[in-house]
């Protein structure tokens, strides 16, 4: 890892020979990420000391104080990004990513074992003919509703490093930049003052070529989808991938002799969101699989540090969960492990839904009771009256520093919004199971058309905007489409659909909405689950 090797003399570097005298570093406090920001600036030792630190007031110094350097974006100010009109240029073409050997040289864009190509190309060979067929008709379907005028295109300008960063590339410092202003807000579910894609990835990031690389592939991904498909940023994500996998194969080859850094857990759960930003309909799986395994292999997360903890423990409890109700995909992380004294904090990913979350985990596992009528009665009745009794204020939580009272009200809106897209999983899932089964909705306390009501009654009284609270609607809106069916219906969620992909740059919602123009096709003849196994998408909402 990046800053754990002995540096070299300089002196011996520049002229061969050993110096007569080796000159040692003075007596002081311990080198921290938490000194003081003139200190930091100064890339000097920092004593800590409270409210001003000593070294400062010894040299006559101004002492900053103790917040972090890149807690906040940039102000409107800041010259790295412009807005500009889109292009009358047509953009080449891309071509098609080459599968490469397992030996890679430094120019080459692909992994051995890993497809970096775009998302739709991915599925393509995959994908039935009488599912797709008439695809420009889709694609006209897809894209109604859509405003361009709302969709800001972006072209990065080259900032100038400062002394801090003037270790990265060029390419490094124009993606951490866009993370910083853009991407750190856009791929999170909740804003605060202490967003950790910001206050814990960013410093990290900057003494971790591993995790810098991985935070590059997510913020090219993620500017290469709000600037409308630029093929030149979706090609260095797919290097900076690259990149990243190389320096985890090392990270785990030295795994048997010291436990994997807490760096790399984080670069692998920042691949997870790289897959679920470029719309993944195979890969995210994988590296949610491994997140899961490295937890699991340091002991739990309360064997990392408590910054880390944190960020991991709302990511694989939103992930994992909602991966289930497309996948039937069993978490193998034991809830005991996921265990933390932050748990009780508002997530930035799970906000009030984590336990609407675990309800539609245990909805996608009925089908395991099929066999079992009383059984399975008995878990339906417990679920609906989880549902029935749920509130956003049944758990108290921490709220972080900055959020405001309209952001605490969008988060209720969007729990809501689950609940009542809980019920309609629920009834969907029962309907699929078996007509013997589906009768047991009857008893259910939400009728189906019911909560397709109120979840569109809820997105009409609270229209999407650019607020990232309502980046988390897409499953809701993606299970309402699957079940509605007046075409008015259906019309208001692609809209919204369309609304989170235009404002949130986020691929999978692109990916949704392609299954629900194919499942609206088929005219009720085909239930959204038999959809996707004859596509062979592993798709994730989250």
């Amino acid at each position: 890892m990046a800053g754990s090797d002995k540096p070299a003399d300089i002196s011996e570097k520049s002229t061969g020979q050993p110096p007569a005298k080796r000159r040692c570093r003075r007596e002081g406090g311990k080198w921290t990420r938490s000194g003081c920001l003139t200190c930091k600036r100064r890339r000097k030792r920092c004593d800590e000391a409270k409210p001003s630190c000593q070294s400062c007031m010894r040299l006559g110094l101004a002492c900053e104080g103790y917040g972090s350097m890149w807690a906040t974006p940039l102000g409107p100010g800041a010259h790295a990004f412009q807005q500009i009109e889109p292009s009358k240029q047509r953009e080449p073409s891309p071509s098609p990513t080459p599968s490469v050997s397992s030996t890679l040289s430094p120019g080459q864009t692909s992994p051995a074992c890993f497809s970096v190509g775009s998302p739709v190309a991915e599925s393509t060979h995959i994908t039935p003919a009488s599912s797709l067929s008439g695809q420009d008709d889709s694609e006209e379907l897809v894209d109604r509703g859509q405003t361009l005028g709302q969709r800001d295109q972006l072209v990065i300008a080259t900032p100038s490093p400062s002394r801090l960063i003037s270790h990265l590339s060029t390419s490094d410092t124009q993606y951490l930049q866009y993370h910083l202003e853009y991407g750190s807000r856009l791929l999170a579910n909740l804003e605060t003052d202490e967003n950790p894609l910001r206050s814990l990835l960013i410093p990290r990031a900057l003494s971790s070529p591993l995790l810098m690389n991985a935070l590059c592939a997510l913020s090219a991904t993620h500017f290469s989808n709000r600037a409308h498909g630029s093929w030149s940023a979706e090609h260095e994500g797919a290097k900076y991938y690259i990149d990243t996998m190389r320096g985890l194969q090392t990270a785990l080859s030295k795994s048997h002799s010291r436990p994997i850094q807490d760096d790399a857990i984080l670069a692998v759960a920042l691949l997870c969101k790289y897959e679920i930003t470029r719309g993944s309909v195979k890969q995210w799986a994988v590296h949610l699989e491994a997140l899961d395994s490295l937890v699991l292999s340091r002991g739990g997360l309360s064997h990392l540090d408590d910054d880390t903890a944190e960020f991991v423990r709302g990511l694989l409890i939103y992930a994992n969960n909602v991966a289930k109700i497309t996948n039937q995909r069993t978490i193998k992380t034991p809830t005991s492990v996921l265990e933390h004294p932050c748990s009780r904090k508002l997530d930035i990913y799970i906000g009030y839904t984590e336990e609407l979350l675990k309800i539609c985990a245990r909805i996608a596992d009925l089908p395991l009771l099929s066999a079992d009528l009383l059984a399975l009665g008995s878990e339906i009745n417990t679920i609906d009256t989880l549902l029935r009794t749920w509130t956003s204020s049944k758990t108290t939580y921490i709220v972080p520093k900055g959020i405001t009272e309209s952001a605490v009200s969008r988060l209720r809106m969007v729990a809501d919004s689950f609940r009542n897209a809980a019920y309609i999983y629920l009834h969907s899932t029962l309907e699929q199971m078996a007509p013997s089964q589906s009768d047991m909705s009857l008893n259910i306390s939400r009728s189906k058309p019911a909560a397709i009501q109120h979840l569109l009654q809820g997105i009409k009284d609270n229209p999407i905007d650019s607020n990232c609270e309502y980046s988390a609607l897409t499953f809701p809106l993606f299970i309402a489409g699957c079940e509605a069916i007046s075409g008015t219906d259906r019309d208001l969620l692609l809209r919204s659909l369309t609304t989170l992909e235009a404002n949130f740059g986020i691929g999978n919602v692109k990916r949704a909405k392609e299954l629900l123009v194919v499942l609206w096709r088929s005219n009720g003849d085909m239930h959204w689950m038999d959809v996707l196994e004859g596509l062979g998408w592993d798709l994730i909402l989250a």
